[in-house]
């Protein structure tokens, strides 16, 4: 019988590690193709990104040379508070010679505001202020107690 026990562990042992291989291997068989689409979807992704931030980067850099290759002989100096005394001090090119009357000319008024599309009406004025009433009442087996209270 110690023989046939054996047999009988020794056979559990090796159905057992077949059908744990073979789940192994199908698992396998599943989760690998799974695996290489998500890698490839990864791969894709980063390519266009990658793509997409070269061109804006050649956008910005011939942005960047436009601006460098213009005139930049119209660039004044703005006044830089209020008041009388932030008046421009040596203008940056614009002809200012130390003196705001120079460059700081009135120009043309700019255009008047439009009219809304549908007229705004006023909200109506508050009426006289009131009084708040308010009343609680409160019953407890057969009495009852009548609050009120007025501001």
């Amino acid at each position: 019988m110690d023989l046939e026990t054996r047999i009988k562990a020794y056979r559990f042992v090796a159905y057992s590690a077949v059908t744990f291989s073979v789940v192994a291997v199908l698992s396998v068989c599943v989760t690998l193709p799974m695996v290489y689409n998500y890698v490839h979807h990864v791969k894709r992704t980063m390519h266009s990104e990658i793509l997409f931030c070269k061109d804006n980067a050649k956008d910005i850099w011939s942005e960047v040379h436009q601006l460098k290759n213009m005139p930049t002989a119209n660039r004044t100096a703005r006044q830089s508070g209020y008041g009388e005394d932030a008046a421009v001090v040596g203008g940056g090119g614009g002809g200012g010679h130390g003196s705001c009357d120079s460059c700081c000319l009135p120009g043309n008024p700019g255009r008047p505001p439009q009219m809304p599309c549908e007229p705004v009406t006023p909200p109506p004025s508050p009426g006289p202020p009131g009084k708040i009433h308010t009343q609680f009442n409160l019953r407890v087996k057969n009495q009852s107690l009548e609050l009120k209270l007025t501001f």
